[in-house]
């Protein structure tokens, strides 16, 4: 099996909390997961480590790594910086075509229920507003810091707080842009990647 299929497979599952923090991921087992040798085992978890979804143990060993409150915040605080300024320079060329198939994903989000599917329209409607930007190196780290904060989308079942919030702030960050305001919009930006770190995803009203 191809190291990097092995990466998607450890990173899904470190991504959806199948793995969840301080798991101890021993080589052995897993080559024996993916019927592999110990070999591709190990070259996909040098990449986790180099991405910060493993960390080294005191023994050597490897884990998921943890996400404290404040590991959350500076993680919010560099996302708020990234993206904010990959929206800036998006902005002025967001065409109408861009800025339609963004409120489709928008409106998509409110109703879906299954967690891999709410993933995947929330990264495609980021990714909409940001795509403008001109920067591949930029848009690479944004998608880099956001699979460190290892949101969990299966705790977001519609009807929740954090759900009916999200959406809301959504709704914000497009109204900016429709109107072509770039401190708004970024604005409105902060105050979501803020509030998906202040928020707790299972709240219900």
């Amino acid at each position: 099996m191809d190291p990097n299929l092995i990466v998607d497979m450890l990173r899904h599952d470190i991504e959806t909390r199948a793995l969840p923090p301080d798991t101890v991921l021993r080589q052995e087992i897993l080559a024996t997961r993916f019927g592999v040798s110990r070999q591709p085992v190990r070259q996909a978890l040098d990449r986790l480590l180099a991405e910060g979804l493993v960390v080294r143990r005191s023994d050597r060993g490897l884990a998921v790594a943890g996400l404290s409150a404040e590991d959350a915040r500076e993680l919010a605080a560099l996302r708020i910086l990234v993206e904010g300024e990959a929206l800036r320079l998006s902005l002025p060329r967001l065409d109408a075509r861009a800025l339609r198939r963004a409120e489709r994903l928008a409106e998509d989000l409110v109703e879906e229920e299954d967690p891999a599917a709410i993933e995947e329209l929330d990264v495609a409607f980021h990714a909409a507003l940001y795509a403008a930007c001109g920067n591949a190196r930029m848009l690479r780290l944004v998608d880099s810091l956001r699979r460190e904060g290892r949101r969990s989308y299966t705790l977001q079942p519609p009807g929740s707080v954090f759900r009916a919030t999200m959406a809301a702030q959504h709704e914000s960050i497009l109204a900016a842009c429709r109107d072509g305001d770039s401190a708004a919009a970024i604005a409105a930006l902060a105050a979501h990647l803020r509030a998906a770190v202040d928020l707790q995803p299972g709240d219900t009203p």
